[in-house]
């Protein structure tokens, strides 16, 4: 009610999910495994897709300009080895540190598992990485959502994955959104999860496909350290890039007033902490937490000191 003793009316959060996802990490300091959720969310009324779009090309949209076909390749992180594919990862890097253009539109969840320390007693042992996924994937979508937009009626109104395994599993389609209808308080206007190609020339929706691939790849070498190639320095130029914030995402404090506004908006945390009995009330207590070392940032001050 207002101040008058009208009801208050909001209007639903309406979304779109563009889900990835990073298997058989090594963490350089445990030798465990590490599997990466990631989730790119688009509020349907500050439409994230069309400004993506727009960096991609740098507004021009002339076919006959010399420029559209160096800024219409497709981006994946594991394969940027020119400069025209990292320039355009460049861009969106840049959209997303931008809080003036990102802010409302740029959301993003990242959960670290660390495989190794899950009880496989709680999931199929002749489909263990689905099961897995399955599961988690629940997890991330209904923390996210909750974290970007509070108690406000959330409706879902797609959610998207790239083409892999997952499209093959009798239940990951479908399973994750009958679940979540149940037990939260969204709302799906979609039954299943629909599968994109990698291909934003095939379909335009996959440039967000192409974005989540390219941050989760960041981060994730922000963590888990970067094997030097040829085609390397593209992507370390990225690298240095994001780094200052994943610095500030994965810390004890994490600080509203950041300047990239990322607080609640982009995340990512770790599951689970130790590793816990079957059966155990408390394993899924406490168990998500947020501090990692970086061994990007430990092997960048070796290569630095090393420097005359």
């Amino acid at each position: 009610m207002d101040l008058w003793g009208n009801e208050i009316i909001e209007n639903p959060v309406e979304v779109n999910i563009y889900a990835d996802e990073i298997f058989a990490k090594k963490c350089p300091y445990t030798d465990n495994d590490w599997h990466y959720i990631g989730i790119v969310v688009e509020d349907i009324s500050k439409p994230l897709l069309p400004e993506i779009i727009r960096e991609r090309f740098c507004n021009n949209f002339d076919k006959s300009s010399p420029y559209y076909e160096k800024n219409n390749k497709q981006v994946h992180w594991s394969e940027i080895r020119t400069a025209d594919v990292k320039n355009i990862c460049k861009r969106w890097f840049e959209y997303i540190l931008d809080p003036a253009k990102s802010v409302d539109r740029f959301y993003c969840y990242i959960l670290g598992l660390n495989d190794s320390l899950l009880n496989k007693e709680e999931f199929d042992p002749e489909n263990d990485f689905n099961s897995k996924y399955n599961k988690f994937f629940r997890t991330t979508v209904n923390y996210a959502l909750k974290c970007f937009f509070g108690d406000k009626k959330t409706i879902i109104k797609h959610i998207y994955h790239e083409q892999g395994q997952q499209q093959h599993h009798q239940y990951f389609p479908w399973h994750s959104i009958a679940v979540l209808q149940n037990e939260t308080n969204f709302t799906f206007n979609t039954k299943a999860i629909e599968f994109l190609p990698k291909d934003h020339k095939i379909d335009e929706k996959s440039n967000l496909i192409q974005l989540c691939d390219c941050f989760m790849g960041a981060v994730t070498n922000i963590i888990h350290g970067f094997e030097m190639s040829k085609s390397a320095n593209y992507r370390i130029e990225l690298l240095d890039l994001l780094f200052p914030l994943v610095k500030r995402m994965i810390r004890k404090s994490r600080n509203k007033n950041s300047s990239y506004s990322h607080y609640n908006r982009i995340m990512i945390r770790f599951f689970p902490k130790q590793k816990t009995d079957f059966g155990d009330p408390k394993r899924y207590m406490d168990q998500f937490y947020t501090i990692r070392k970086l061994k990007y940032e430990e092997d960048k001050s070796g290569q630095e000191s090393f420097s005359f």
